[in-house]
């Protein structure tokens, strides 16, 4: 499989500079709160289409192994980052962490946050890094997943609507005999493991989240038949956001179905834009620029997302 990387990510804005948090920036700015349901996933793996479906499991396949190869002789490191009281407290009571289990730990993350300069104020958010993936294999995907271009391509339509699906890239549960590979410790030494994949992994959220939000929207190439939008209905998919776009009464009718089936599924959405086309009936997306955030060199372009996921 193919996995390019591009620096856009998504339709709206998202952040106009990232980076990584002080230790002031970690006692001023409060991190960002995700309390949202767990994905359902056997909701979304109901949905999709054999191809696809297989797709999916083979990504998913990849979350249960050792970021060791079975011939090394190298030991999971922990490393030296520590989790803050304040944020522990904050990411055990959304889910994200709990107490580490008495299975030998089989691998670490490393623990940090950055802060995202919007035009609403700072935010600061929590990322888990996988450390021993990440020092020994290159980030790319090994199954096929969504071709998509690096703009959305413009649209003529009666109509046009553009919904956010929130927060996800936290909602998918990480089995729980695999939890032992993603472990970090709390400040006060409490050992704790990860209870969703982390960012920048193989099988992470950010690979997942296309396949997710295309099963959401209604996807014609990736759902059955019977769940997928009407003809008359376009709809372009764009990580964990939306586009439905065709004749006024029948784009209306699926903005309002695909809610319902992010309900079905636990997923969050939001509306970022919804509007008739009249007079100018030109609805596009221009390139989104992020600033790419360095922990090390080893984390150079943290936030350099993919450009296109073949499937």
């Amino acid at each position: 499989m193919i996995f390019n990387h591009n620096r856009a990510a998504t339709i709206t804005r998202r952040a106009t500079r990232t980076r990584l948090a002080t230790p002031q920036d970690e006692h001023a700015i409060p991190l960002q709160q995700v309390n949202v349901p767990v994905l359902n996933l056997e909701w979304i793996k109901s949905r999709l289409n054999p191809a696809t479906l297989e797709s999916l499991m083979q990504v998913w396949g990849l979350v249960g192994r050792s970021p060791f190869p079975p011939s090394s002789s190298g030991k999971a490191r922990e490393d030296s980052r520590r989790i803050p009281t304040a944020n522990a407290r904050l990411l055990r009571k959304a889910g994200i962490i709990e107490d580490a289990s008495s299975t030998i730990a089989g691998g670490w993350i490393i623990p940090f946050s950055v802060v995202e300069e919007k035009t609403a104020g700072l935010r600061r958010r929590w990322i888990a890094w996988p450390r021993d993936k990440n020092r020994d294999d290159p980030y790319e995907a090994n199954a096929p997943l969504l071709n998509i271009s690096h703009y959305l391509p413009p649209v003529m339509a009666e109509a046009a609507s553009c919904l956010d699906v929130k927060a996800s890239f936290f909602q998918v549960p990480l089995p729980r005999e695999t939890r032992h590979l993603f472990r970090c410790r709390v400040e006060d030494g409490t050992l704790v493991e990860l209870t969703r994949p982390p960012m920048r992994y193989k099988a992470g959220p950010e690979i997942l989240q296309i396949t997710i939000t295309s099963a959401i929207a209604g996807l014609t190439t990736v759902v059955h038949r019977l769940w997928a939008a009407p003809p008359s209905v376009r709809v372009d998919v764009w990580i964990g956001n939306m586009r439905i776009a065709g004749p006024k009464s029948d784009a209306t009718l699926w903005e309002t179905q695909a809610p319902r089936n992010a309900d079905s599924c636990h997923a969050t959405m939001g509306r970022i834009a919804n509007q008739a086309l009249r007079s100018a009936p030109f609805l596009g997306c221009s390139l989104i620029t992020l600033q790419a955030v360095s922990l090390s060199e080893s984390l150079s372009g943290l936030y350099a997302p993919c450009r296109r996921l073949i499937l």
